[in-house]
């Protein structure tokens, strides 16, 4: 395997692996915030985000329901909590990206202000 699948691979796992976490964690109750389980959270979530931008994954492609529907079909009977809130964790995370899509492009445009170029990298929003 080369270094660029071994990277490939290990983005998907993050997105596998930070996928399941996030669902465990909404079922739970928790939601993103700035402080404890809740920073974990997000900092889970938005881990998941950038690996998925890092594969050209557009950040409303829809693929986290798809993940969400995947866990939810693993974890039934185990875990029924997670399907029961399913909606929640979609629009959770659904919130969540739309504050990390922002995040992004504020970052993109204070780089640019930086480097003192017009730097421009393609968002969901364009």
């Amino acid at each position: 395997m080369t270094n660029n699948q071994e990277l490939y691979q290990k983005k998907l796992y993050i997105i596998a692996d930070h996928t399941r976490a996030i669902c465990f964690i909404i079922g739970d109750g928790v939601l993103p915030s700035a402080k404890g389980r809740g920073y974990i959270l997000r900092r889970l979530i938005r881990r998941s985000l950038s690996a998925g931008l890092s594969l050209q994954i557009e950040l409303c492609s829809g693929y986290f329901e798809e993940l969400v529907d995947s866990v939810i079909d693993i974890y039934t009977g185990v875990y029924d909590e997670i399907e029961q809130n399913k909606d929640q964790i979609v629009r959770v995370f659904l919130e969540e990206t739309a504050k990390y899509q922002k995040a992004v492009e504020v970052g993109q445009k204070e780089w640019a202000k930086i480097l003192g170029k017009n730097v421009q990298i393609k968002t969901n929003a364009e």
